[in-house]
């Protein structure tokens, strides 16, 4: 047995659908633990009854092997077989049973994983000559003199990254313009640019089938009423200071300008972190990553404000709340410890608390 179809036999270990003599049953990869059964039905949802036929499928199109150099931080099996695939699946599923044109969206925090993910999904798909496309809600941030100004008076006093950053009419007009007629034209962002605050820095053009948005609040709701007392998120122990309390209500009003941009999404997938206080060092190591790479990044104070932002800007019952299609739980060492159905999620999950 080669080591890819190993690897692959691990995810439906544990599972009721075999015998216990089966090879199916044996756990073999240790980087694969999530619960069978709420995956089986996921693969359900997208088309797939029989999990054995799934693997195969995979397997004959290469498993691990596909798109592998375009895991920046090599591969995790967890994350080829727990979401990569599964989201491959969604997308081949819509190129064969329909014609029009499919907007999905993937939502997770700043550092979780997800921009990497979509590099590998447009990476995988060209290996495949799949139709789909893969950008970011960042890429909609608003030119350099609109983002001060939309910026200026922020308790954090980040430069971008809140509800209220982004062109709100540009988001819609480009989904809808591509649903017309497949073309896609959409601004790109440059974190880099202006020594870390970024800037737009072009235009991509595309004809996908399938387009993908990421985003860290994307398909957050509103919420009308949230705690303003201390919010213990595992070990993150805040007190809102009353400046980010009251700047709390002009983010919900930023937010109310996106619900219609979540209500043109088909499907939803979201990237939730187990430990919430995981956005420290996700940020930290996905800045150092740009510094790297790109010679600048956010850094010392104006880095400890931003990962300050996100614990603090949103109520965490938002991100608790988002009306996802699939929700797949990631430990703070980035593994995927839960995948499935939002309807089968377990109902007692509160970031750890």
């Amino acid at each position: 047995m080669s080591s890819i179809a190993r690897t692959a036999l691990n995810i439906i270990k544990d599972s009721n659908s075999y015998p216990a003599s089966s090879p199916w049953s044996a756990s073999i990869d240790p980087e694969i633990s999530f619960p069978i059964q709420p995956f089986e039905k996921l693969l359900q949802d997208l088309g797939w009854s029989e999990p054995l036929k799934w693997l195969t499928h995979w397997l004959n199109r290469g498993g691990t092997n596909i798109a592998s150099s375009d895991w920046p931080r090599g591969i995790r099996s967890d994350w080829v077989w727990g979401l990569g695939l599964p989201l491959l699946s969604e997308v081949e599923r819509f190129l064969t049973t329909t014609t029009e044109y499919v907007l999905i969206g993937i939502s997770g925090l700043p550092g979780c994983g997800k921009t990497s993910l979509g590099h590998w999904l447009e990476a995988s798909a060209r290996k495949m000559n799949w139709p789909i496309a893969v950008i970011s809600l960042d890429d909609f941030y608003l030119p350099a003199e609109d983002m001060v100004k939309a910026m200026k008076g922020n308790p954090w006093k980040v430069p971008r990254g809140l509800p209220g950053s982004h062109s709100i009419e540009l988001i819609e007009s480009t989904i809808d313009n591509w649903r017309k007629d497949g073309n896609l034209v959409a601004p790109q962002f440059d974190k880099a640019l202006r020594n870390g605050l970024g800037d737009r820095s072009g235009w991509r053009r595309a004809n996908p089938k399938v387009l993908i948005i990421e985003g860290w609040f994307l398909g957050c709701p509103v919420i009308s009423q949230f705690s303003e007392d201390i919010e213990i998120n595992n070990d993150f122990l805040a007190k809102i200071s009353k400046n980010e309390i009251e700047y709390r209500q002009r983010v919900q009003e930023a937010l109310a300008k996106y619900q219609p941009i979540w209500n043109r999404f088909n499907r939803l997938w979201h990237l939730k972190a187990s430990q919430y206080n995981s956005i420290a060092s996700w940020k930290t190591q996905q800045e150092k990553n740009m510094l790297k790479e790109r010679g600048t990044s956010l850094q010392g104070q104006s880095l400890d404000l931003f990962i300050r932002m996100i614990q603090t800007s949103l109520p965490y019952q938002s991100l608790l709340s988002i009306n996802s299609n699939v929700v797949a739980r990631v430990d703070s060492t980035r593994k995927v410890a839960w995948v499935g159905r939002k309807i089968d999620e377990p109902k007692d999950y509160l970031y750890g608390l």
